[in-house]
């Protein structure tokens, strides 16, 4: 299988971005591991684990869903 992996902190771009590949994958990965200082920076991979983002992610991974037909998963790493 072949799986398109990204990482995101907006809803719409995570869902565009999903359906650009789509055509082309098996599955969706989110990145929600990252712990590199660019996510942080970017605020995006484990700087998303936090109770106040906690809706952003909610949001992220509903968008994408209901743009795609494939499955989404959402990789995490427990710190």
């Amino acid at each position: 299988p072949l799986v398109a992996h990204f990482s995101a902190n907006n809803p719409q771009h995570f869902a565009q971005a999903a359906k650009l590949v789509e055509p082309v994958c098996d599955a969706i990965d989110l990145n929600l591991g990252c712990p590199q200082r660019t996510a942080y920076l970017g605020h995006f991979g484990s700087y998303l684990l936090g109770d106040e983002d906690r809706q952003l992610v909610l949001d992220i991974v509903k968008a994408g869903s209901q743009s795609v037909t494939i499955p989404i998963f959402v990789k995490i790493r427990l710190l």
